[in-house]
């Protein structure tokens, strides 16, 4: 059902000039791939040749599209405070993936990777971590689980894209869509931050302790095109830091005592599921970061 595509397809990438956008457009590059780099901005130093584009203009976005086999659609407002209001952020993200997937649909483009957001299926209200209890629908988490956004506009965006892609699917069967459930995409910034001990307070239980590498998720994109099946799937690529002196079964029973769970503790060695990556496309993340906890 994954099979691989043609080995050069002409591929658009909105949110080029982010931090996963600029990744994405060299690993694809690296993988024989045709790129078109789109943003709102114009950075110097991102090695591309770039196209300014607003993507709530449809004409701007039916321009970036043509003649193109695939789109990655990172350009969205990536946070509640990337915006004047939360309102704001959620008329213009909705706004954003209305175009792209319409104007895909319309050009014929058959490969769509749309960079969704764990927000969308845990709930955090206003954006912010909540306190325990804490919302994780279940354990082992993976990209299944049922959308919850809660109070957060940015995550309603992200839900509303999931939903227009695979209403979309189902009137296109030739469109092949995958939803990406990024958690918090790291960089060198959390190595440096983990060499000294972290207070337990600071760490962020409510997003079930999850992260992905920038230069995984980069990899994972270019992966997904490739590999992608007809209709719509989504996925929840991530990671999880480990806690000094925790293991799973020792995680559950502190932090998430009342989280419903699909396999006995002394069976998990990980609170994310990721067999479903790596069965459709090979995809497994960099070996886990260690936080050292400081309980003081």
């Amino acid at each position: 059902m994954f099979e691989r595509a043609a080995a050069r397809m002409k591929i658009l990438v909105t949110g080029a000039a982010g931090r996963l956008g600029s990744l994405v457009c060299k690993e694809l590059s690296r993988c024989g791939h045709a790129v078109r780099a789109s943003d709102r901005h114009d950075p110097a130093e991102l090695g591309f040749p770039l196209t300014r584009a607003d993507l709530r203009d449809p004409a701007a976005v039916s321009a970036l599209l043509s003649e193109q086999d695939a789109v990655v659609h990172l350009g969205n407002l990536a946070s509640l405070s990337a915006g004047p209001s939360p309102q704001a952020v959620l008329a213009d993200n909705v706004a954003m993936n209305a175009n792209v997937f319409q104007a895909a649909r319309e050009l014929g483009v058959e490969r769509i990777v749309f960079a969704s957001s764990l927000q969308a299926m845990i709930r955090l209200d206003d954006g912010r971590p909540s306190p325990p209890p804490y919302t994780i629908p279940y354990f082992p988490l993976d990209g299944e689980a049922p959308t919850n956004p809660g109070r957060n506009y940015y995550a309603l965006s992200k839900e509303f894209g999931e939903r227009m892609l695979r209403l979309l699917s189902e009137q296109e069967p030739r469109l092949r869509c995958t939803s990406l459930r990024f958690p918090m995409l790291a960089g060198d910034w959390l190595r440096q931050r983990l060499q000294q001990p972290v207070p337990l307070s600071s760490v962020n239980f409510a997003e079930a302790l999850t992260y992905l590498e920038l230069a995984d998720a980069a990899r994972l994109v270019a992966l997904v095109l490739e590999r992608q099946a007809p209709g719509y799937h989504q996925y929840f690529p991530a990671q999880t830091l480990r806690l000094d002196g925790y293991n799973v079964a020792a995680l559950l029973a502190e932090f998430y005592p009342d989280t419903p769970l699909r396999r006995p503790p002394e069976q998990l060695d990980s609170l994310v599921d990721g067999i479903t990556l790596e069965r459709d496309f090979g995809f497994c993340p960099s070996p886990p970061l260690t936080v050292r906890v400081d309980r003081r």
